[in-house]
């Protein structure tokens, strides 16, 4: 299962395919709106490359919930739910 930096890593890479930006420049203390210029639109694309990642790496079955973007507002909180769901995952 990854850790937080692999899933740090994974949103870097989303995050600069979909918004423009340099990957070292997202941090865990990002803000998607604020500091990377993401609209919820962008947020979606993000999580689905997220997915996509996830499933080659580790198998289908992860799955964000368009409800559960609505609180999303840093990094570090997705980093956070998509580990919690993977750990749910098993």
């Amino acid at each position: 299962m990854p850790d937080a930096d692999d899933l740090l890593a994974i949103l870097q890479q989303a995050c600069a395919l979909v918004l423009g930006v340099d990957p070292s420049s997202v941090t865990c203390s990002s803000r998607f709106a604020e500091d990377l210029g993401a609209d919820s639109l962008a947020l979606v694309e993000i999580v689905e490359i997220v997915e996509a990642r996830l499933a080659v790496l580790h198998g289908p079955g992860l799955r964000i919930e368009d409800e559960q973007l609505d609180g999303l507002r840093t990094v570090d909180e997705a980093v956070g739910l998509a580990a919690e769901l993977l750990e749910r995952r098993g």
